[in-house]
């Protein structure tokens, strides 16, 4: 089931946001951004400032099984204008057992519905170059690479792409 984000739900929501990049970015970010990123007592507090002043109001959505958060997606206005589209994907996390199934195209889905019910028409994402599955997942889902540069995570360099849905229509339609 997919559901828009309560405040309530912060702690379930930082605990799986820990937990994805602990399965995820081992080997593709240094050792110090890891450690700060799989910190779920900070992904915690994260995630209450996040739903406390939310960016675009219903712009999180959970995916959750037999109670338990499997995955999120976070939509927003952009926020660099690098991205190079009007709506941002500023966050797209599943668990591993929750990948291979469509779901998280279901949460793209969802969060282009969010997006163009708010009046954009297109959105970007930046994802990893070293994360090829993400790349791979964007690529699936008919987004174009954009713009790539040095993207800055703390003090941590690592090259990243923009990877643009340029009709946000026919992505939500399908939601």
């Amino acid at each position: 089931m997919i559901r828009a984000a309560m405040r309530a739900d912060a702690p379930a929501i930082g605990e799986m946001h820990a937990q994805a990049w602990a399965e995820t970015y081992p080997g593709l970010v240094p050792d110090g951004l890891l450690a700060e990123m799989t910190d779920a007592s900070r992904r915690r507090a994260a995630w209450a400032a996040n739903l406390a002043a939310p960016r675009l109001p219903g712009g999180v959505l959970l995916l959750e099984q037999g109670g338990a958060v499997l995955g999120f997606v976070a939509v927003c206005a952009t926020r660099d204008t690098a991205l190079g589209a009007a709506g941002e994907v500023a966050g797209l996390y599943l668990l591993r057992r929750a990948q291979g199934q469509r779901l998280g195209a279901a949460l793209l889905r969802a969060g282009a519905k969010v997006l163009r019910d708010a009046g954009f028409t297109d959105a970007g994402a930046w994802a990893l170059d070293a994360n090829t599955r993400a790349t791979g997942f964007y690529a699936a889902q008919g987004a174009v690479p954009g713009h790539r540069q040095m993207g800055f995570h703390g003090p941590h360099p690592l090259p990243e792409t923009a990877w643009v849905l340029r009709d946000l229509s026919r992505l939500a339609a399908s939601a």
